[in-house]
């Protein structure tokens, strides 16, 4: 899947979703118009009608990322979940949650459209205080080095802190076999992870802690 476009307006997607990212000031956000397709695929994506509402290209390359390796799958397979359990999904206007992590929310809405499946996809705000040492601070797209087992390159979801511990969210650009076992999303794709100061380097500045 290619998702390339910059519309910052409301064109595609899931509005109500996205103008509550758009107040949270969620670093990334990503609205679409699918097709609803009746059958195990859940729905399709449109060229031409998807639109992005953030600026930065190192943002949307993280969404990007995550929805590419494993969320929109997942998203899939829930809406095929949720038609099933629910018969007039496509005749009824009601949110509903697709996916979500720590860092990745999608939810989805039919707009009773007989046809059509509203998306808004967000990265979620970083929610940490306090200081990183240096002068580097966690940006969503960044890129960093996971030194722990080998995981390699990541990019950076979301800065978070767990009480006094700074670390960040990240989702693995082709991580070791085991890390996609141990963390599948989807049928080719993993979850992002938790890290900690200590177990990455900025790819670059400097070690953080």
């Amino acid at each position: 899947m290619t998702i390339t476009e910059n519309n910052l307006t409301l064109d595609f997607g899931y509005a109500p979703a996205i103008e509550r990212a758009q107040f949270d000031r969620c670093p990334a956000i990503w609205g679409a118009r699918a097709i609803v397709e009746n059958n195990d695929t859940g729905f399709g994506l449109v060229p031409g009608r998807n639109s992005w509402y953030t600026e930065g290209a190192k943002e949307r390359e993280a969404l990007v990322l995550a929805l590419n390796n494993g969320v929109l799958d997942a998203c899939r397979a829930e809406f095929v979940r949720l038609r099933r359990e629910n018969w007039d999904i496509n005749r009824v206007s009601q949110e509903y949650v697709l996916y979500e992590d720590d860092a990745v929310k999608v939810v989805g809405n039919t707009n009773g459209s007989h046809g059509y499946l509203y998306l808004a996809a967000v990265i979620k705000p970083s929610d940490f205080t306090g200081d990183w040492r240096g002068d580097w601070r966690p940006v969503t797209g960044d890129e960093v080095e996971v030194r722990i087992n080998g995981i390699g390159r990541a990019r950076v979801l979301r800065g978070h802190r767990s009480f006094d511990v700074a670390g960040l969210y990240v989702m693995p650009v082709n991580p070791p076999e085991w890390y996609r076992k141990q963390n599948k999303l989807g049928d080719r794709g993993w979850t992002p992870g938790w890290i900690t100061g200590r177990e990455f380097t900025n790819v670059n500045t400097q070690e953080v802690a």
